[in-house]
């Protein structure tokens, strides 16, 4: 038991000092798996569980992976989003909900998918609430632990470690390197930043602020309010569709005034954009889609399918899974 175990180890070891030292073929590696799930759709029959499990298993094993780089070569960066628990079950959970959604399907049948779904939706709420009211997040990302920069990473550590100076082991203290250290008359005597640059930008504007808490608070709950318009309505009814557009509107729109007062970090603006531009998605969702996107498409994938060389193989594919990936992917709580 005990040669199992430090076999074990010795791999896990070996793995993670593989990953560290081969980052260019781990991305490599980690793309061509994710390729290759997206190929299982319309090839699995109706195993729906299986196409879920093939495709949340490359994004799991992608932060698997990033934390673990993190973990191996920052001495003394610190990047929250990877020392931050709550983003890390936060993403987990992103990447496995339509499994998870899936599996309740398949073991209790319709009520026992609607009760993960409830149950899934508000961990999610309570988590991003608390990013928003107790730790300060302004805009929460989705997912909350995007894909590691590799490139960038490793040359934020390299340049850290070779021009700036080196980290005291036990105390984690940063000392600055004398040889690559500037002219005396230019120095400004300052520690060195313990973190990469996070892009906190602090106002003195506190109205602004509660306008921003309101607009995230609105948007997390949205899908918490959709259940509950689905609830009373339907699901094919066109409230619980009107209520999340209106809601998003809202929220958008009191990030574009607040824009004015307050300056958003560059990760912040890249979520914003992300948000405005998922607003198209309403036209895959239903009942929309079920009333008007659904003809108008089809007939767009006809023209292609006979009018565009070797477009009737992917117009064909697309008409194929388009209604599966439609009743998935296209809730209203997606963010």
């Amino acid at each position: 038991m005990e040669s199992a175990s430090c076999t074990l180890n010795n791999l896990w070891t070996s793995y993670k000092r593989w990953i560290v030292t081969n980052p260019q073929l781990l991305s490599d590696i980690e793309a061509t798996v994710r390729c290759l799930s997206y190929f299982s759709f319309g090839h699995l029959g109706n195993s729906n569980l299986a196409i879920e499990l093939i495709y949340s298993m490359p994004n799991l094993i992608v932060l698997c992976n990033d934390l673990l780089m993190y973990s191996s070569k920052c001495t003394y960066l610190k990047i929250p989003q990877f020392e931050s628990k709550i983003k890390i079950w936060l993403t987990v959970v992103e990447y496995t909900e339509t499994l998870l959604e899936i599996s309740a399907n398949k073991l209790w049948g319709a009520k026992g998918k609607w009760l993960i779904i409830l149950i899934v939706q508000l961990f999610k709420t309570v988590l991003r609430l608390l990013l928003v009211h107790v730790y300060k997040e302004r805009v929460t990302k989705s997912p909350a632990i995007p894909p590691l920069d590799r490139e960038k990473f490793n040359k934020v550590i390299h340049n850290a470690e070779l021009k700036e100076g080196f980290t005291l082991k036990r105390s984690g203290t940063v000392i600055r390197s004398v040889k690559h250290s500037v002219p005396v008359e230019m120095r400004t005597w300052k520690a060195l930043p313990s973190n990469i640059d996070e892009n906190e930008n602090l106002t003195k504007n506190q109205q602004s602020l509660i306008s921003l808490k309101l607009a995230e608070s609105l948007y997390v709950t949205k899908p918490l309010l959709h259940l509950g318009a689905i609830y009373i309505t339907n699901q094919k009814r066109w409230p619980p569709w009107m209520l999340s557009l209106i809601i998003d509107m809202i929220s958008l729109n009191i990030y574009t005034r607040s824009s004015q007062k307050i300056l958003f970090s560059k990760e912040e603006k890249e979520e914003l954009v992300r948000r405005r531009l998922s607003l198209l998605l309403y036209i895959l969702r239903s009942p929309f889609y079920d009333k008007y996107s659904c003809t108008k498409i089809n007939a767009l994938l006809d023209t292609v399918s006979t009018s565009v060389p070797f477009g009737k193989l992917l117009a064909n594919a697309v008409k194929k899974n388009l209604p599966y990936m439609q009743s998935m992917y296209f809730y209203m709580w997606s963010r």
